[in-house]
């Protein structure tokens, strides 16, 4: 499910940004991008939580402009 949007989404994705932001390696996102590397287990959850992270910090801030 995880590599799915991150496939689907890559023409968007900072992967040197977001390695730097998990704590990945250098270059293990474009990897996975450009050569079809398999993500660990440990890296599909760690990116899970943190795209989580963020719909729930988007969520929160649609709440705040509605009102």
């Amino acid at each position: 499910m995880v590599e799915m949007w991150l496939l689907e989404h890559q023409d968007i994705i900072n992967s040197v940004g977001l390695d730097k932001r998990l704590g990945f390696p250098n270059g293990t996102l474009q990897k996975f991008f450009k050569y079809g590397r398999k993500l660990n287990q440990k890296r599909i959850i760690k990116i899970h939580r943190f795209l989580l992270k963020l719909s729930i910090e988007k969520s929160e801030d649609n709440e705040e402009n509605s009102k």
